[in-house]
């Protein structure tokens, strides 16, 4: 149906996107995967002719795909919907654009939002974006696109930001409507398991460029270029633990790759205890009598669909929420309902790695001040001088490249991974002895994900403290967790 031949992408005389050839077949998907600035989005928003200020593709076969009826689906609906406008209407929106009525632009959106199993679709209609869930918004959005009748659907990291139960079924939904109504699909992501699911065609880009392209299973089965074999490998087995995930970089230097596999754990006294613990909010039960117990130097994994109450469990943990009953004790002295001095103890005892580093760091602040403060206000590592030689130790130990230079940059000067590796230095500033992981590698491209993984357990290996590992993710947790807890 499409095909794109040298699309280039520049922005000023600088390449983005290197001479694309990009074939998209009718009635097939065609998936576009790779890192980070890879060019996959940018490679989206040409075709849809939506690229940034400054930002311009050249290359046969844009005009055409222009002139085809295309539609996207992006990444996070809650920032691609309208929050002032019901949900409903934004459908009923995209159908007008098609030339109905006004009256049949309403009726078409709740025909969309009913095949698209929206709950109730007469209720839904009139809500808004917040009073959805993030599954549910993503309905929203499909439904969007579907009302305007496609012939080529783009769905951008569609379920990057959806836990793994819920992602399932948007992939599947995905792949029903095309089959049914036969519109092609350009289908972009870095998790490989998503692109396997709905993908019938696969390429795969490094720094703007094409590396390898194939039928999806023959590439998956017989990778031939170093960087997509990487990207494989990246992803945390299913049948085993190896010491260390093999990374991108790994392949593309011809590195070797250690068999060796992780020790197993064996069960010491217990740090963490939590008892018949509840919490509600607005009257609704989150927690209902759960029960917890982390060892000495174990990783227990927490895995559960949106609004099971993972994070909730995490906040309690650190007293960014009070517990509606039951008890929290940290080597066996309870530490729910304690004073403000007890709560800035058992700050430095139990840490918080957050899912989004770019928003739990100061932008304002270099990261050395950032990391030096928590030192500061726990008074550790002794003078200022001291502090800062402790900053560049935790900075070297996560793996940071030139952490002299590191310290006096900006967090916007660093990319997801490097971020992400910030916030944990930040977190071992003050010593602590468990470390809660709320989703935080969910973010992050799969031969990041493997790096940050990696250094998590030498850090673990090194400093003897425990986590207790929240994800949505199954692989991950499987392959970090010695025991893990599933929330229903």
């Amino acid at each position: 149906m499409l095909h794109l031949q040298g699309l280039h992408i520049f922005s000023a005389s600088t390449p983005l996107v290197k001479g694309l050839d990009l074939g998209i077949a009718k009635g097939r998907c065609s998936a576009l995967v790779g890192e980070s600035g890879s060019g996959k989005s940018l490679s989206a928003l040409a075709l849809m002719d939506l690229l940034p200020s400054g930002i311009h593709a050249e290359g046969r076969g844009l005009s055409e795909a222009r002139a085809l009826r295309r539609a996207m689906v992006f990444q996070e609906p809650m920032t691609a919907l309208n929050p002032t406008m019901r949900v409903g209407e934004q459908i009923a929106e995209a159908a007008q654009s098609r030339g109905k009525s006004s009256t049949e632009a309403k009726a078409y959106a709740l025909d969309w939002m009913a095949r698209v199993q929206l709950p109730a679709p007469e209720l839904s209609y009139r809500k808004y974006p917040h009073q959805m869930s993030g599954g549910q918004r993503q309905r929203v959005m499909i439904a969007m696109a579907m009302a305007q009748d496609p012939e080529l659907l783009i769905a951008d990291e569609p379920t990057t930001a959806l836990d793994h139960f819920v992602a399932h079924e948007i992939l599947g939904l995905l792949r029903d409507l095309q089959k049914r109504h036969g519109f092609s699909m350009l289908f972009i992501s870095h998790d490989l398991d998503a692109v396997a699911a709905v993908a019938d065609d696969l390429y795969v880009l490094r720094s703007g460029e094409c590396v390898e392209h194939g039928p999806l299973n023959e590439v998956l089965a017989r990778p031939q270029h170093p960087y997509t074999q990487g990207l494989l490998a990246s992803r945390p087995p299913e049948d085993r633990k190896p010491l260390r995930l093999p990374t991108v970089q790994d392949f593309i230097e011809g590195r070797p790759i250690s068999a060796l596999e992780r020790p197993t754990y064996v069960p010491s006294e217990v740090v963490l205890e939590v008892r018949a613990l509840s919490k509600s909010f607005g009257g609704s039960p989150v927690l209902k009598d759960l029960d917890l117990v982390l060892h000495e130097g174990e990783t227990l994994g927490l895995v559960g669909a949106s609004g099971s109450g993972k994070s909730t469990i995490a906040r309690c943990l650190v007293n960014l929420a009070q517990p509606d009953g039951g008890e929290i004790r940290y080597r066996g002295k309870r530490i729910d309902g304690l004073d403000r001095a007890g709560r800035r103890a058992m700050a430095r005892e139990i840490q918080y790695i957050f899912q989004d580093p770019f928003s739990s760091l100061s932008p304002r602040m270099r990261i050395g001040e950032a990391i030096q403060e928590a030192m500061q206000v726990h008074r550790l590592w002794g003078t200022s001088e001291e502090q800062k030689v402790k900053v560049l130790d935790l900075l070297e130990a996560v793996g940071l490249p030139e952490p002299a230079l590191a310290y006096a940059k900006y967090p916007h000067e660093f990319s997801g991974g490097q971020r992400q590796r910030i916030g944990i230095a930040r977190t071992l500033a003050v010593d602590p002895r468990v470390i809660i992981c709320d989703e935080s590698v969910a973010a992050l491209d799969v031969s990041v994900q493997a790096q940050v993984l990696n250094v998590l357990n030498d850090l673990k290996d090194r400093f003897q403290f425990s986590y207790l590992f929240i994800s949505h993710d199954a692989r991950v947790v499987r392959y970090m967790s010695d025991r893990t807890v599933v929330l229903g």
